[in-house]
Formats: structure tokens, C-alpha cells, sequence
């Protein structure tokens, strides 16, 4: 029997061996897909982006418009007709005539309504650069979760294999004579147990998988290959270095600026309806000879009229209030979006920095530590020297660390995204960390 329990043991021990990598293999799925191929699906396929895409052409095409003139106006008119004999040759002033007008607004109108549709148009283009930057931010996070996910999940995969391995020698032990009946039921409870924990994990597999798909613009019940196994890194950022980038390249505070700048050009605009608009006319009046064969020549006519902006505090008035109220609205959206904005940062730095030295102890210190406690209880169980509980607490307790080491990587990855979110772009330089 004691040579039995070596051989077992042995066996047991090769699957713990199997265990001592930190990184877990990739599966037999095929080459891993990196998380550009999801970001590029995402931003090439995404119809909201391709909605936004519409929306700034017809800024575009606004923006040309806004300078253009009115129609002109051109009329055909019978002047002076006598209405007793409705003749056209009767009085000297009776004429057929044809004219032609054109409103030109006050000097520099035409140039702020241009301004001003400008403005949206930049806006509409920030506001599809910020939806771009905030959907691959999304997609990062999902692909790191994902890869986090599967991670711990093979981990409880291998675990789960190791203790059938353990469950099944304190199951012989206890058929010989040699073990106890509490070891075994406590082993089947713990490994029903971890049934329950894979069945959890591969559920979140799946429902990040359909998340990953979905943003991806990809069909969500499309199983995910293989996806890169996630490293520590280093982040060669401070607070100050993101903060001007933030300031810089930030599509959606330039998109805030844009309409700022809208609000200061769309008060000019509405104080310069105090100045009057001029229309512009001429017209030709053909006049026929008169009854006693004299004939009378043809007139000309030309005529400057201007409005009159006399309703200045019902009309004029409200609209600069107005104007300016929307401008102080953007102003108070900067700030507010600033704010937050520079809380996300320090935030993210924050959690990175935690994030990475967690991790880091999980690698260096408590990973090495429990997989040598491990080592030590399997010989220590095999001569008899601990029992069999002690023996499985050792390898959870490896599991957990596992695990946990798995997700604060993926936190890493995932709060780099949100940084990136924050900032507004992608922060390249992040170089890996140590070996795992």
C-alpha cells in the first residue's frame, strides 16, 4: 500500500508540477487574435460611428450654405392700369414691367453664420473622435477582462484535475483501512465546489465573450479564439505628462472649445441684429403708345430699402441673452468635464500603481511561497506527517493567489484603458514588465 500511495502521490505531484507556470498555456484554439483586430472591427463596423460620419457631412454641407445669399427675387408687374377701360395705352404712367431685388445682409453676418456652422461641423468631427477613442477603450477593457477571465479559469481547470488526483488516493486510502471517511467527503465537497467556481467562470467567459463581440461589431454568439495572454507592464506616465495630453489631443474638450467658440460668435451674431439689412432692386417698364399713335419711351427705376430693427428688446435682446446663456453652458461643461477628467487620472494612477505592486507580490513572494508550500505538504503527506485537509488548504490557498494575480493583471490593462479614455488617446511606451 505504501508503494501505491508513492505512485499516486507521484502522479498527483506531476499535476501540480503542471501548475508551477504563472502564465497558463493558450488554448488549441489557433494563433491568439490580438485586440487590434477587435478594435479595428469595432471602429470600421460600428453603425453609430457610421451615423456620426453622416451627421458631419450634413454640417458640412450646412457650413456652405450658411454664406450664401438669399434668392434674389424677380417679379413681373402691369403698372397703373385704369380700372374703367383696363387699357395699356390710355395714361401716360400705365406700363408692363419687370423687376429684380436681392437682401444683402449687414457686413459681417454672412461671415458669423459661416463661423458659427464651422463650429458645428468641428464639433460633430471631436464629438466622432471622442465616441472612437471611448469605443476602443471599451474594447481594450473587455478584451483584458476576457483574457483575465480565461486565465483564472484554467487555473481552476488544472486545480480542479489535481484534486480529483487527491480525492481519489484519500478514497483508496480509506478502502484499505488507511485514511478517513472525512477526508473523502471533504474532498468530493470541494471538488463539487469547484464545479460550481468553473461553471461561474466559464459563464463569465461567455458573457464577456458576447460583450467583446458586440462592441466589436462582430455577431455576439461567435465564439472568441484565443486571446493574448495579458503581462505586467511599466507605465512611464505622471500626472502632469497625462494632464497635457488631456489638454492637447482630448476629442471631447475640443469639441466643448468648439462650442464655446459657437457661443462668442453667436453673440456677435445676435447684437448685430441691431443693424439693418439692405435690399437692393431695379426694374424695366415697357410703355406702349398711346392711342393717338405717340409713342412714350420705356423707364427704368432702382430703389435701396433697408430693414428697420426697431423691436430690439422683444426680439434682439432675448436672442444675445440667450446667445450668451448657451455660451456660459459650454464654458461650465469645460470645467466640469476638466475636473473630471483630472479625476480620472489620479485616479487611474492610483489604482495602477496599487494594481502593479499587488501583482507584483503575487509573482515574486506569495505565488513562489504557496507552490513551495505545496511541494512541502504533498512530501510531508506522503511519509504522513500533516493530514489530508492541511494538504488541500495549501493547494486552494495557490489557487487563490493565482487567481487574484490574474485579475489585478487584468485591472492593469484594464485601468491603462481608461487612462487612455480619460486622455484621449492611445499611450504607447507602456513597456512589459518582468517575466511572469
Amino acid at each position: 500500500m505504501k508503494n501505491k500511495k508513492l505512485m499516486v502521490s507521484a502522479h498527483v505531484a506531476f499535476f501540480i508540477f503542471a501548475m508551477t507556470a504563472v502564465s497558463p498555456p493558450s488554448r488549441a484554439e489557433g494563433p491568439a487574435r490580438p485586440v487590434g483586430y477587435y478594435i479595428d472591427a469595432a471602429l470600421s463596423g460600428n453603425p453609430t460611428l457610421g451615423s456620426m460620419g453622416q451627421r458631419i457631412e450634413l454640417k458640412r454641407n450646412e457650413a456652405d450654405r450658411a454664406g450664401a445669399l438669399d434668392d434674389p427675387k424677380l417679379w413681373f408687374a402691369l403698372s397703373n392700369v385704369p380700372v374703367g377701360s383696363w387699357s395699356l395705352r390710355e395714361e401716360d404712367m400705365t406700363g408692363k414691367e419687370i423687376g429684380l431685388s436681392q437682401m444683402f445682409p449687414y457686413p459681417g453676418k454672412r461671415d458669423r453664420a459661416v463661423q458659427m456652422a464651422v463650429r458645428e461641423k468641428e464639433q460633430a468631427e471631436f464629438e466622432l473622435a471622442e465616441m472612437r477613442n471611448m469605443l476602443r477603450a471599451d474594447v481594450k477593457m473587455a478584451y483584458a477582462e476576457l483574457s483575465s477571465v480565461r486565465a483564472q479559469t484554467e487555473f481552476v481547470r488544472r486545480t480542479r484535475a489535481v484534486l480529483e488526483q487527491l480525492v481519489e488516493v484519500s478514497r483508496e486510502l480509506f478502502a484499505v483501512g488507511k485514511g478517513r471517511q472525512a477526508d473523502v467527503l471533504r474532498g468530493q465537497i470541494e471538488y463539487q465546489k469547484m464545479r460550481e467556481m468553473l461553471l461561474t467562470q466559464e459563464n463569465r467567459e461567455k458573457v464577456l465573450s458576447i460583450r467583446l463581440n458586440t462592441l466589436s461589431a462582430l455577431p455576439p454568439g461567435e465564439p472568441v479564439p484565443a486571446v493574448d495572454n495579458l503581462d505586467e507592464f511599466s507605465f512611464p506616465f505622471d500626472g502632469r505628462s497625462l494632464r497635457e495630453i488631456y489638454l492637447a489631443e482630448r476629442p471631447a474638450r475640443r469639441a466643448v472649445q468648439s462650442r464655446v467658440g459657437k457661443g462668442e460668435i453667436g453673440i456677435h451674431q445676435a447684437e448685430s441684429g441691431q443693424r439693418p439689412d439692405f435690399e437692393v432692386s431695379a426694374s424695366y417698364m415697357q410703355r406702349d403708345a398711346m392711342p393717338d399713335g405717340a409713342n412714350r419711351p420705356d423707364m427704368v427705376s432702382a430703389m435701396v430699402s433697408m430693414t428697420l430693427p426697431v423691436w430690439g428688446k422683444g426680439k434682439i435682446a432675448p436672442g444675445i441673452r440667450a446667445m450668451t446663456a448657451e455660451r456660459e453652458m459650454a464654458i461650465r461643461d469645460l470645467e466640469s468635464l476638466d475636473n473630471e477628467a483630472a479625476n480620472a487620472i489620479e485616479r487611474g494612477l492610483s489604482s495602477l500603481g496599487n494594481f502593479a505592486a499587488v501583482a507584483k507580490l503575487y509573482r515574486t513572494t506569495l505565488i513562489p511561497q504557496a507552490e513551495q508550500a505545496v511541494q512541502a505538504n504533498l512530501e510531508a503527506y506522503r511519509v504522513g506527517r500533516i493530514d489530508f485537509p492541511m494538504l488541500m488548504d495549501s493547494l486552494m490557498s495557490e489557487l487563490g493567489f493565482r487567481r487574484d494575480y490574474a485579475g489585478m493583471v487584468g485591472e492593469m490593462h484594464m485601468t491603462k484603458a481608461r487612462i487612455e479614455a480619460a486622455v484621449g488617446r492611445e499611450l504607447e511606451g507602456a513597456a512589459p514588465g518582468e517575466g511572469r
